[in-house]
């Protein structure tokens, strides 16, 4: 208001300035015509007098018109306007306009804040219903997921009982080639022979193999003498030397050395066909008298007996094979089982071969079948594949994983399969180290 007023004041002040200049050129025009009537000379003086005087009567009363005009405006506007009409009436219209405004305008500004707090919200809220469909899409538990799980349940435990079942073979058979107490070779090559050749009287024999004549050696498993004889002891004929029978076909051997007690028919299987293939001639026994060192250098027999053990190391390296099977295929550790069964089943097997390929306990090597090879074999499992895309993916990666386990069984066979080898390479070698050797030796002897 302070503002407004000023702003008035000079107004006024500019327009009386405006007025006192216009009244001071009237009064001076008012007697410019005498002195033109002493300056003019000629015909034409007349009439610019004239001119002047009437030009400068009608600004006179021009002046003094609005002068008043001006003067009735100013009074009327600052008695009436300023102080009555202004300041009582339009003002406070004004203020209370100006403050309505303000009022709206705020209104106006909150209702644009609840329309962004609702934008806002709304869009939290679709967002947090998304993520919470996507994690119910995600995490959504998946049966054909589920079964990787279950079926690899008891794989790491199988693993490592077949590792100790392969090293207790690997034990037993050093103990038989090294004639060590409680071992059938104890007291040499000929009681190693009839301890075998019992139990191949007792429990492998065929009578109709040999043109049937080998029923004057093995009465016990002759049908013609005990034609009752069960199925079970039928089916261990020959098992001592077929390895498709005993090692090849099955996908579990019944075949545990951990458990103890009295072996299983499995085990003495494993065993017997473990004696025919590596070390049939198991070695003699050297004279432990004749052994002792003397003050010259090794004795003959102590030279022999080193020559023993190098071929005892060859034939373990080749033995590490077929133990590493039966480490594979031995009976493995209860878990899977009962789930094993019942996709075999499911896949079209009959019962009686599902118990004959699985044993009492899934083995190693019969689960990574099913890991491997059978789970890809069903419909179900790509019918399973049109599931969630997260779903497909964890699929993916426990197939990965599963492929990576097969890769180190791959790498610990081909280690197997350089180690035996590296033994054919060592014996080539020495058969032509000898040879060299035995020239160098007739010619010193011819020197």
């Amino acid at each position: 208001m302070i503002k407004l007023f000023r702003k008035q004041a000079g107004l006024k002040i500019t327009m009386l300035m405006t007025l006192i200049v216009l009244a001071f050129a009237g009064a001076t025009l008012t007697v410019q015509p005498k002195q033109a009537e002493a300056i003019c000379c000629n015909n034409c003086c007349w009439c610019i007098s004239q001119i002047g005087t009437d030009l400068m009567g009608w600004i006179q009363d021009w002046i003094q018109i609005n002068i008043e005009i001006w003067i009735k405006l100013e009074v009327h506007r600052v008695i009436f306007f300023d102080f009555e009409f202004w300041q009582l009436k339009m003002l406070p219209l004004f203020i209370q306009t100006g403050m309505q405004f303000a009022a709206v305008g705020s209104q106006q500004v909150m209702a644009i804040g609840m329309f962004l707090d609702a934008k806002e919200q709304l869009e939290t809220q679709r967002l947090l219903q998304e993520l919470h469909a996507k994690a119910n899409k995600d995490y959504y538990p998946s049966i054909g997921m589920c079964e990787f799980g279950t079926r690899i349940k008891s794989l790491a435990a199988s693993e490592r009982k077949g590792e100790m079942n392969s090293l207790i073979l690997s034990e037993r058979s050093l103990d038989r080639f090294l004639g060590n107490k409680s071992t059938g070779a104890a007291r040499g090559q000929k009681d190693d022979i009839t301890i075998r050749l019992d139990a191949f009287k007792n429990l492998y024999c065929d009578t109709y193999d040999n043109n049937n004549s080998l029923r004057y050696i093995c009465p016990k498993t002759d049908l013609a003498i005990t034609p009752t004889l069960s199925v079970a002891k039928k089916d261990r004929f020959n098992k001592d030397i077929d390895y498709q029978r005993t090692i090849e076909d099955p996908w579990t051997i019944n075949f545990d050395l951990t458990a103890g007690g009295v072996p299983s028919s499995a085990d003495e299987e494993v065993m017997a066909m473990s004696n025919n293939l590596y070390g049939f001639n198991s070695f003699n026994r050297a004279d432990h008298r004749k052994m002792r060192n003397t003050i010259r250098d090794a004795s003959d027999l102590q030279k022999a007996y080193l020559d023993m053990r190098s071929v005892v190391a060859k034939t373990k390296v080749a033995e590490n094979s077929f133990n590493a099977l039966m480490a594979l295929k031995g009976a493995g550790t209860a878990g899977s089982r009962e789930f094993i069964e019942a996709y075999l089943e499911e896949l079209g097997m009959k019962s009686s071969n599902v118990d004959e390929l699985l044993g009492t306990n899934p083995s190693y090597n019969a689960q990574m079948e099913i890991l491997t090879k059978k789970a890809y074999q069903s419909p179900i499992f790509y019918t399973n594949l049109y599931d969630k895309p997260a779903n497909v993916e964890r699929k993916g990666v426990a197939m990965q994983a599963i492929g990576l386990i097969q890769k180190f069984d791959l790498l610990k066979s081909y280690l197997r399969t350089e180690g035996s080898l590296s033994i054919l390479l060592e014996l080539s070698v020495e058969q032509l180290q000898r040879e060299v050797e035995d020239t160098i030796r007739n010619i010193s002897n011819d020197l």
